[in-house]
């Protein structure tokens, strides 16, 4: 999912290897994927890489971070999560803490759509780590110990995160974007929030939303698939199913927000192509980073005299994806100019020569995001859990089809994408900072 995964790197005038790394680079290492069924339901992604002795181990669910009630608790995903992580299983010792022991630690990751539960471990210890994992989640134990130590992690995460500009507008697009779904809601709510969430509610979500047959177990790094035979297999029911894709219904004409937050700002959005539509999604993408890529887009080498911060994403969910513009800090208005200009001028076909390098840049920083462990189970796990694996950057290497995409668009392409989403009516947000000051006094 393009937006979520930053990594920087440089870029040089040359390229080898089927026109992507730069001149002098190594040949990225051979990645051997394989996937199926695990037993009692849900799904195994393996990729086994020789990069660094080391796996990365993620457990995904497809289920609404708000909760499945029509009353929506935002968190409620991140909460049980956490509680099931640090409430002792039926076998032994809490997930976080034997994870911990080892040297590593569990990070959750939560979206409206979605939650994945992973840790980087040392890859002598994969196999164990997924017998714990699966332990802890395939049946799912609550406690009050858990929950308090959840409380207390997840609040401070929720408090932290109001200063977060970047995510403070984003969450504001979203709820104007969309009129019901889990994307309407923030995928945390605030720390006091957190606090009220009951015992009963985390185990009632947990006991749904943690099903095996919910499951998409992810592994890679210098693993083999000789570590899923050590996923417990939970409860086997023949008639258990997953979670269906969540529906999202965005507004035809969504009405100007205006929110406040750590410092002034504004957004930008705008729904875009499902993931099944591949070509367009990956038109998106290529625009998100010829204009918004950390150190080398366009638009932030423009922006750099406003002293504002800005970001640009296209995130591939299921259906519809949505590309998120946000400016915070600095001059404002200056930094907006400097966007819109720039997303004007993208209606436009670029020339052929700019078109070509910025593609050729575009399609090393994909792989480039893609050569950890941690990297490729993030992406893996994402595109597996929004209903289309095979796309997945990297699944399959240089020959995956997403390169294969990527290396097909052309500037007219991209241009009548663009207008396609862009032409119509998208969000708008105005965050003030001074109504932020005014409420903490």
């Amino acid at each position: 999912m393009t937006g979520r995964c930053l990594a920087k790197a440089a870029l040089a005038a040359a390229f080898t290897v089927a026109g992507l790394l730069p001149a002098g680079a190594a040949a990225p290492p051979t990645v051997n994927l394989s996937s199926g069924a695990l037993p009692g339901g849900g799904q195994y992604v393996i990729s086994h890489t020789d990069i660094a002795p080391v796996a990365a181990i993620a457990l995904w669910y497809r289920a609404p971070s708000s909760g499945f009630d029509p009353a929506a608790v935002p968190g409620l995903a991140h909460l049980a999560a956490a509680t099931v992580a640090g409430s002792a299983p039926i076998t032994g010792t809490p997930l976080g803490r034997y994870v911990s022991e080892l040297g590593g630690r569990i990070a959750i990751s939560s979206y409206p759509d979605s939650i994945a539960i992973s840790a980087l471990v040392p890859a002598e210890n994969a196999a164990n780590v997924v017998h714990a994992m699966t332990v802890s989640f395939f049946a799912p134990v609550v406690s009050a110990d858990g929950l308090k130590l959840a409380v207390r992690d997840v609040g401070e995460e929720a408090f932290f995160r109001q200063f977060n500009s970047e995510q403070t507008i984003d969450d504001a697009l979203d709820g104007a974007l969309f009129s019901d779904g889990p994307a309407r809601f923030p995928s945390l709510g605030p720390s006091a929030d957190v606090s009220k969430v009951t015992l009963d509610q985390v185990k009632a979500y947990a006991e749904r939303a943690f099903r095996p047959a919910n499951a998409v177990l992810v592994v890679t790094g210098a693993v083999d698939a000789s570590v899923i035979a050590t996923a417990v297999p939970g409860h086997v029911d023949a008639e258990a199913r997953p979670e269906p894709p969540l529906e999202a219904h965005f507004v035809a004409q969504p009405q100007p927000v205006a929110t406040t937050g750590a410092e002034s700002g504004q957004g930008l959005g705008w729904v875009g192509p499902a993931i099944r539509d591949e070509r367009e999604a990956t038109a998106l993408d290529f625009i998100s980073d010829y204009l918004f890529r950390s150190d080398t887009g366009s638009v932030q080498r423009a922006v750099g005299a406003t002293k504002s911060n800005v970001s640009g994403k296209f995130v591939t969910y299921h259906d519809p994806g949505v590309l998120l513009v946000t400016i915070s800090g600095g001059d404002v208005p200056a930094a907006r100019k400097i966007v819109d200009d720039a997303l004007a001028a993208i209606r436009k076909p670029l020339d052929k020569s700019t078109f070509g390098a910025a593609r050729q840049a575009f399609m090393y920083h994909m792989l480039s995001d893609i050569q950890t462990p941690a990297g490729m189970a993030d992406t893996l796990g994402w595109y597996t859990i929004e209903g289309n694996q095979a796309y997945a950057p990297g699944a399959g290497g240089l020959d995956s089809g997403y390169f294969a995409i990527a290396g097909s668009l052309t500037p007219g392409f991209v241009a009548a994408t663009v207008n396609k989403y862009l032409g119509r009516p998208g969000a708008v947000v105005a965050v003030d900072a001074k109504k932020t000051e005014k409420t903490t006094k």
